[in-house]
């Protein structure tokens, strides 16, 4: 059963008997999906994860009845396979990839920004920037560049040489932040990982 084919799925959670059983139809199938989906938008994924784990826990010490805990799965399963998250600063809309990158500036910033609205900004301009630095080195006509990802490519160097360089300038410097070189070779490696994914031939 494709998780991703809502109606079919539907239908089979309306022909489980119970609702604990459809809870845990939902559950199973939502993690499933979210396991094969993880390195495509890890940061957007992880959460949705914990979330799942959370509402399972709850149900587990009986802090929800089963009819409330089969409707925050069900709300789970949904904001995963539509991929909505009310965060998301608008100019990121239909930049998909660009949504991953996002993701992951704002689990490198979180502990190091206080302010909400700084951190979304600066997390929005960082993705958008992030994509275009990959999809400028890697994209030829809208098409990846043949074994851009390969090891013995010289264009995995230049992206990380090329995004640390903005993180330094654009985020630590003008924002004064507390960014290590580790943390922003580790964040740089972290796009360029997901990147391989979206961006492959």
């Amino acid at each position: 059963m494709n998780i991703f084919d809502k109606a079919l799925f539907q239908q089979e959670v309306e022909n489980t008997i119970g609702e604990r059983a459809k809870a845990d139809k939902i559950v199973s199938r939502t993690s499933k999906y979210i396991t094969e989906k993880m390195d495509e938008d890890p940061a957007f994924y992880k959460k949705f994860s914990e979330m799942l784990k959370e509402a399972i826990k709850e149900h587990e010490e009986k802090r929800v009845s089963a009819a409330e805990h089969l409707k925050k799965v069900k709300e789970i399963m949904d904001a995963v396979l539509t991929r909505t998250e009310s965060e998301l600063p608008p100019e990121l809309e239909n930049m998909e990839v660009a949504k991953a990158f996002y993701g992951l500036t704002l689990d490198a910033l979180n502990e190091k920004v206080q302010d909400a609205t700084v951190l979304k900004s600066v997390g929005a301009q960082a993705a958008l920037t992030i994509d275009d630095i990959i999809t400028k080195a890697v994209l030829d006509n809208g098409r990846p560049v043949v074994d851009w990802a390969s090891p013995k490519s010289n264009i995995l160097g230049r992206l990380q040489i090329q995004i640390g360089d903005y993180l330094i300038d654009e985020v630590r410097d003008k924002y004064n932040i507390s960014l290590s070189f580790g943390e922003m070779d580790a964040l740089a490696e972290q796009c360029i990982e997901v990147a391989k994914i979206r961006y492959k031939q």
